[in-house]
């Protein structure tokens, strides 16, 4: 799963990213996927930041631990935006793999 819901109780709520009016909006499991999605929303000129949660000298340990390699963020004017445009990029991507 790639969007950042939580339940918490009855109702679902988002993550924060560092930062004051900042939410997740992706956890990519890869830099490179990171970096696919940042330049997604950059296209439709939404603006974003990477928060890798790598230290280079444990090599990937912060990957196993944390489930991921880092969070997409954006500011939270732009989340809904940003949750559709990836939506329709995961859907898109998985239709084309299951009719190679």
């Amino acid at each position: 799963m790639h969007t950042i819901w939580q339940r918490k109780g009855d109702a679902m709520s988002r993550e924060h990213g560092q930062g004051e009016g900042l939410e997740v909006v992706f956890r990519a499991q890869d830099e490179i996927t990171a970096n696919l999605i940042k330049g997604l929303l950059e296209s439709e000129d939404i603006p974003v930041i990477i928060q890798s949660h790598m230290i280079p000298w444990l090599d990937g340990a912060m990957t196993a631990a944390e489930g991921h390699w880092g969070d997409i963020v954006v500011p939270k004017e732009y989340f809904e935006r940003s949750l559709e445009i990836i939506n329709e990029y995961m859907s898109s991507s998985a239709e084309n793999t299951e009719s190679d």
